[in-house]
């Protein structure tokens, strides 16, 4: 009978196929900073390096000062565990909000002992950041998504390239009179900061929308099965291959909560998102190309209705100036964000790719969910020689 380690083997799994939240009471303290505590770790220490001053400081003054920085880190460190009553050199099992606390803080310490206050703000941001970058990234298994989208990708380059053949003409042709009209350069020529990132993340936002929408039928048909005679087929290649499930009937359904739909969403969309990045990037650096040939600078100028632009790259080339600027950057930039909005669409409207996308990536899925439901009935069954 298939015991803890056989589980533990296939909560392993769920996190290298990019399912983490298949696992059972999956729960940050245990199961995403603890991983993740290496990170935590070195951007705790490089946090308090925010009290050197290179800019003012001697060398000396400043190899001084991070041997104290480090040491206020390290005493910050046993304080924590001595607090929380364990041995002064642990390595926590569980990583919960007191030693979230002593990671946002501890950082500002060094900082405040040398009365730079900006610096300790600073720090204490950055450890939030890090913070929320390493909960999502860890728990949503970022990594091995990216991994697995690169290899659907791979298998589905001839229907992606059919599709961009058919796509992409009347795309570029329509953007390229965008590109050449004044009103779009005053409109996304004269964004910046956050502003402009923020209007690109208008149309990243409703192209994921608009596929998670379509992605509910699928995953419903994905996570049904007649028999456990099929689960027990889709066990070959897993951990969960030996585990004692039913062999005849038919399995319970077993729902899926908001956070295992959402995971397993992601990573169907992940394949999707790298296609889309790389059409988005294509189109980005044409308009570049274009631009940076064929709009001369008087012409920005005219069209920003200003007195100069920002010239990043200046090239005398055949008695012309050519100018890279940073409106031909956000101007490029915003019509490979709409043309990632626009080619969302067309993939998701496909018939022939979205064929080709739902056989390349059901057998996997499939086999996802028939791995938790062998998994699942196991943790109800412990004790069960049920065959």
């Amino acid at each position: 009978m298939p015991g803890r380690d056989d589980l533990t083997a296939v909560e392993r799994w769920f996190i290298s196929s990019g399912v983490p939240h298949f696992i059972d009471r999956y729960r940050a303290g245990t199961d995403i900073w603890t991983r993740a505590l290496p990170i935590l770790v070195a951007t705790y220490v490089l946090g308090g390096l925010f009290a050197l001053d290179l800019k003012h400081w001697s060398l000396a003054k400043n190899f001084a000062v991070a041997a104290a920085v480090i040491g206020v880190l390290l005493v910050g460190w046993v304080i924590t565990n001595i607090v929380l009553r364990r041995s002064w050199r642990a390595r926590p099992r569980e990583i919960g909000k007191p030693e979230l606390i002593a990671f946002v803080l501890g950082p500002a310490l060094p900082s405040l002992i040398f009365q730079q206050y900006r610096d300790a703000v600073l720090a204490a941001l950055a450890g939030v950041v890090v913070l929320l970058v390493v909960y999502l990234g860890t728990s949503y298994a970022v990594l091995p998504m990216v991994r697995w989208g690169a290899r659907r990708m791979a298998s589905q380059v001839l229907a992606l390239a059919n599709l961009i053949v058919r796509a992409l003409p009347l795309l570029l042709l329509f953007n390229t009179f965008i590109f050449i009209s004044t009103e779009s350069w005053q409109v996304a020529g004269t964004l910046a900061g956050p502003v402009y990132w923020l209007t690109l993340s208008i149309f990243f936002l409703l192209g994921v929308l608009f596929v998670l929408s379509r992605l509910p039928p699928l995953l419903r048909d994905l996570s049904t099965f007649p028999s456990w005679a099929q689960v027990r087929v889709l066990l070959a290649g897993t951990p969960a291959f030996d585990f004692d499930c039913p062999r005849v009937g038919d399995p319970d359904p077993l729902p899926l909560t908001i956070r295992q739909r959402l995971n397993v969403s992601l990573l169907m969309l992940f394949s999707q998102a790298l296609q889309i990045t790389v059409v988005a990037v294509l189109v980005t650096a044409f308009f570049v190309l274009f631009g940076f040939l064929a709009i001369s600078e008087p012409i920005i100028v005219s069209w920003l209705q200003t007195d100069a632009v920002h010239v990043l790259v200046r090239w005398h080339l055949f008695g012309r100036d050519l100018v890279l600027t940073e409106p031909l950057l956000r101007v490029a930039g915003f019509l490979g964000a709409f043309s990632g909005m626009y080619f969302t669409v067309v993939l998701a409207t496909d018939a022939t790719y979205r064929e080709e996308f739902a056989d390349d990536v059901r057998p996997q899925i499939h086999q996802l969910f028939a791995t938790r439901l062998a998994y699942v009935w196991l943790l109800r069954h412990p004790a069960s020689d049920d065959g």
